[in-house]
C-alpha cells in the first residue's frame, strides 16, 4: 500500500510540474487536460478523476467536454487539480497557476495555508485545528477561506471516504480527529469574495452511483455494466467513455434515473477570484508524508 501511494505521489508531482509548465493563456482546456491524462498514463498510473481546469470564480469541479472550445483566458487565475492512482491508492493534488500579478497575493495565501496545514497535521489533532490554521493564514493575507468546500479523506478506489478536513473550523467537526495511517486530501482554497460556493453549470465530471438493474432495459443495463468495469466507483470524463462504452444520450439517461451522478461546476457566490493549493497526507505516528510536495515544487517553480 504505501509503495503504492508514494508511486501514486510521484507521478502527481510530475504530472503537476507539466500543469505549470503548459497552461498558458491561450491554450484550449482539453488540449490541457488531455496532455495530463495521457502523462499519467503513460507513467503506469491511471488518472483517480479527469483532471480538473477550474478559472477564475470557478472554485472546482469543472473538465472541458468532447467539444470544448474554450480556452484560457488573459489575466486569469487557473487551477489545476489531477489525481493518480496506483491500483486505486489515490494521490489527489492542485496547484493555481496566475496571468495578472494583482493574484499572487491570492496564490501566496492557498499556498501557505497548506503548508500550514502539513505542518500541523499529525495522529490526534483535531480537523478544526488544522482549520484554524488554514484560515488564520488566508485571513492574514486579507482574503477568505472558502467555507462550504474541504479536505477529504481518501482510502483505497474511494476519493472521499467520510470524514472532512474544513478549511474553517465548525461545531460540527469538534469530535473529528486525525488518526495515524489514515489518508486525507487536504486543499484549502482563497477567495477575494464572500467565501462561499454554488452549484452552477455543468461539470462534465460524472460518477457510477448504482449498479442496480434498469426495469426493462437490457441494453442500458450492459453500458452500466461495462461503464462499472471501466471506471468503477471514481469520477470518469465523458471524454473517456462516449462513443467507446456508450453513447451520449445513455450517458443522460443514466444520470435521469440515478445510476449515475453528474456533478455540479462550484461558483463562488460573489464572482470573487478563487485560488487553491492541494496534496494529499499519509498520516504516519511522528508526522504527515506529502504524496505531491505541490508546495514545495510550485516554489521551486514559480516566484512567489
Amino acid at each position: 500500500m504505501f509503495e503504492e501511494y508514494l508511486r501514486a505521489g510521484e507521478i502527481a508531482r510530475q504530472a503537476l510540474k507539466l500543469a505549470i509548465d503548459t497552461v498558458a493563456e491561450g491554450t484550449p482546456l482539453i488540449d490541457i487536460a488531455e496532455k495530463l491524462e495521457g502523462f499519467i498514463r503513460a507513467k503506469g498510473g491511471k488518472p483517480a478523476f479527469p483532471v480538473n481546469i477550474s478559472i477564475n470564480d470557478v472554485a472546482a469541479h469543472y473538465s472541458p467536454s468532447i467539444e470544448d472550445q474554450q480556452v484560457i483566458p488573459r489575466g486569469s487565475i487557473v487551477k489545476v487539480d489531477l489525481g493518480v492512482h496506483i491500483d486505486g491508492y489515490i494521490a489527489d493534488t492542485a496547484v493555481t497557476i496566475f496571468f495578472d500579478n494583482k493574484f499572487r497575493l491570492h496564490v501566496k495565501a492557498a499556498l501557505e495555508a497548506l503548508e500550514e496545514a502539513a505542518s500541523t497535521i499529525k495522529p490526534g489533532v483535531g480537523v478544526n485545528d488544522i482549520a484554524k490554521a488554514i484560515s488564520r493564514k488566508i485571513y492574514s493575507h486579507g482574503l477568505h477561506p472558502i467555507r462550504n468546500l474541504t479536505g477529504h479523506k481518501i482510502e483505497r478506489y474511494n476519493l472521499h471516504a467520510g470524514k472532512s478536513v474544513p478549511n474553517v473550523p465548525g461545531p460540527e467537526y469538534l469530535a473529528s480527529r486525525i488518526l495515524e495511517n489514515e489518508v486525507y486530501a487536504v486543499e484549502p482554497f482563497a477567495t477575494d469574495g464572500t467565501g462561499f460556493v454554488s452549484e452552477r453549470g455543468p461539470s462534465n465530471i460524472y460518477r457510477v452511483i448504482s449498479v442496480k438493474k434498469v426495469p426493462k432495459n437490457e441494453t442500458l443495463n450492459e453500458v452500466l455494466e461495462a461503464l462499472w468495469r471501466e471506471v468503477g466507483g471514481l469520477p470518469f470524463s465523458e471524454r473517456w467513455v462516449v462513443d467507446k462504452i456508450l453513447e451520449r444520450g445513455q450517458l443522460e439517461e443514466l444520470v435521469n434515473i440515478k445510476r449515475v451522478y453528474h456533478y455540479p461546476r462550484l461558483v463562488e457566490d460573489s464572482q470573487g477570484f478563487v485560488s487553491q493549493f492541494e496534496d494529499t497526507l499519509i498520516v504516519t505516528k511522528e508526522k504527515a508524508i506529502q504524496l505531491a510536495n505541490s508546495a514545495s515544487l510550485y516554489r521551486s517553480l514559480v516566484d512567489i
